[in-house]
């Protein structure tokens, strides 16, 4: 990014919460289409022959409070489909606070709880100068990279909009009017996300999503409620990965990576925080040219998805307790 255009997008990053209006729709896909076959590799731009150096691409997908089990039970086609076309594991992240405010943290830094220190939802940026996120790390490798923060929950933009060098957009979409279950601050958040993909194709995007837990904080995880909301994020997923596959196409050079995790469970009446199966269970869903359609393993967990971008886009990982999804996990990687 040229100087006045970081100066322009260090006064939006200020901006924690605003409202998001004005964005396009996002054209549909053939990813979109709960009906039709995709070819990861051909929607995720795998390299092509005589198009030049490779740019690789990120996107995160961030649901909160989702319990992959469920998708199954919901019936959300864009979110296996995701799975199958790359790695999928579904694990553990028992011995870790599964709260929000730890989780996304731990996410967002690529170490855990014990070494972040943030134990709830309430936090300022203090814990990530010693514990830099992955939007400092990409941008003091690279301060030409264009990274990019858009979710549903206030503290997202917290984590990245800190550290001496932050995310080159952080925002936070402001809560729409008459909205009980967030599924229309969740699609407006969504929207924003297809824009930004369709308007530049950022090195990184971050997105979270959050009615899903809102269901099952008021209804429980073996709520019509909770898959109801799972079945409508799953639409929204399918947005962004539309969104990404005809970006992939009309870029060449451009090699897209779909990362998806949640940051804890539910128990069936509602609720977590606590160390049972349910509220401990965690996934990590990647797709794109490194990783072969079909694998399943319950190796990995959110801790590793610092680590994994920080290796797609070639930015020094530091000392981190996570792994990239690209390399072979070794015995006592799982949490």
């Amino acid at each position: 990014m040229s100087a006045p255009a970081k100066v322009l997008a260090a006064l939006v990053t200020a901006l924690v919460t605003i409202p998001l209006v004005g964005s396009a729709a996002g054209s549909v896909a053939a990813f979109d289409d709960v009906g039709s076959t995709v070819d990861a590799a051909e929607a995720f731009g795998a390299p092509r022959r005589g198009t030049g150096e490779v740019v690789n691409k990120v996107v995160v997908i961030g649901i909160d409070g989702l319990m992959f089990d469920k998708a199954d039970a919901a019936q959300a086609p864009r979110l296996r489909r995701l799975a199958a076309q790359g790695l999928l594991s579904q694990g553990t992240i028992a011995g870790h606070i599964t709260i929000s405010g730890p989780s996304w943290a731990s996410a967002l830094t690529g170490v855990w709880d014990t070494e972040h220190g943030i134990t709830g939802n309430e936090f300022d940026a203090s814990p990530f100068l010693a514990h830099p996120s992955v939007f400092t790390r990409i941008e003091r490798a690279d301060p030409a990279r264009h990274t990019v923060s858009i979710g549903t929950w206030h503290q997202i933009a917290t984590i990245a909009a800190s550290g001496d060098r932050r995310a080159d957009i952080a925002l936070t979409t402001a809560p729409v009017v008459d909205d009980p279950d967030e599924s229309a601050t969740d699609a407006a958040t969504a929207t924003e996300v297809v824009s930004a993909i369709e308007r530049s194709g950022p090195d990184l995007v971050f997105t979270h999503l959050d009615q899903i837990d809102l269901a099952g904080h008021r209804h429980g995880g073996a709520s019509r409620a909770y898959l109801a909301a799972i079945r409508r994020v799953d639409g929204l997923v399918g947005r962004i990965v539309a969104a990404v596959d005809q970006r992939a196409r009309a870029h060449p050079r451009e090699q897209w990576t779909v990362l998806v995790t949640t940051d804890h469970g539910h128990l069936p009446t509602g609720g977590h925080g606590g160390r049972t199966p349910a509220e401990s269970a965690n996934f990590v869903i990647a797709r794109g040219p490194d990783f072969t359609p079909g694998t399943v393993t319950s190796a990995h967990t959110l801790v590793d998805l610092t680590p994994t971008v920080l290796d797609l886009l070639a930015a020094p990982p530091g000392r981190l307790d996570g792994h990239s999804l690209r390399a072979r996990p070794t015995r006592g990687d799982e949490r």
